[in-house]
C-alpha cells in the first residue's frame, strides 16, 4: 500500500459536469462519481430520488498522491461549493495498488 490523500466532494448534481471539466483540466488521473447521493446539511435535505435531479447530489472520490495537486483541487473546488453548497473532505488514506 502507498500513502495518498482521499478527496471526497459532494456537489449538486447540476454542478457535476463543471467539476468533471475542472478535474480534467487539472489532469486528475481518475475519480469515482456516485450520482444521487442524499443527505441533510446546512442547505437542507437532498434527496437522491428526484426525477429532475435538481435536489440531488453527486459524490466524487479521488485518490491523489501529489500534495500540490491536492491543493490545486481544493482551490478550484472552493468557489463551486461556496456558490452552490456541498462539502469537500481531504483525509489521509492508503492506496492498495493492483
Amino acid at each position: 500500500m502507498k500513502p495518498c490523500k482521499r478527496i471526497e466532494i459532494v456537489i449538486e448534481e447540476p454542478m457535476a459536469p463543471r467539476l468533471v471539466s475542472m478535474l480534467k483540466g487539472l489532469k486528475v488521473s481518475g475519480y469515482t462519481a456516485i450520482p444521487n447521493a442524499s443527505g441533510d446539511g446546512d442547505r437542507g435535505t437532498r434527496r437522491g430520488d428526484e426525477l429532475a435531479g435538481d435536489s440531488s447530489n453527486t459524490l466524487f472520490i479521488i485518490a491523489c498522491e501529489d500534495d500540490r495537486l491536492v491543493k490545486k483541487i481544493v482551490e478550484k473546488v472552493r468557489p463551486l461549493i461556496q456558490r452552490s453548497g456541498g462539502i469537500c473532505l481531504v483525509s489521509d488514506a492508503h492506496w492498495l495498488t493492483h
